[in-house]
């Protein structure tokens, strides 16, 4: 079963996972656009492309490596039917990540408190 994936966007209208992605090099831009799509063909969310965010009763990670780099993609599952992609990273070191997690959370919970009119 597919899902429907849709990306966060932010009341003043912008859509950090696709800036974080226009960031990347085109290399780097189609390996997390695979990784998307895996997510929309409705694929287990299980290691190495995925992980659950600990602490974060919803909120899942898309890990992908390219070229050396670690890249993370947040996202949740509105239902099952529905992911909403949140915003995403490089990976760095601990402390970058807990604040990327962080910001991720807030979106989340916007979503889940206002719903996703604006996704």
């Amino acid at each position: 079963m597919s899902r429907k994936v849709v990306l966060y966007e932010t009341r003043s209208g912008k859509r950090p996972v696709e800036e974080f992605v226009k960031s990347l090099s085109p290399k780097e831009q189609q390996k997390i656009v695979w990784g998307l799509k895996i997510l929309e063909e409705g694929f287990a969310l299980k290691e190495p492309y995925f992980k659950k965010i600990i602490g974060h009763d919803d909120l899942w990670e898309l890990r992908i490596t390219f070229g050396g780099n670690a890249f993370r993609v947040y996202f949740f599952e509105f239902d099952y039917a529905l992911v909403v992609v949140l915003c995403g990273s490089q990976k760095k070191n601990d402390t970058a990540q807990k604040k990327d997690i962080a910001i991720a959370a807030e979106y989340m919970r916007d979503v889940q408190e206002n719903g996703i009119e604006n996704t």
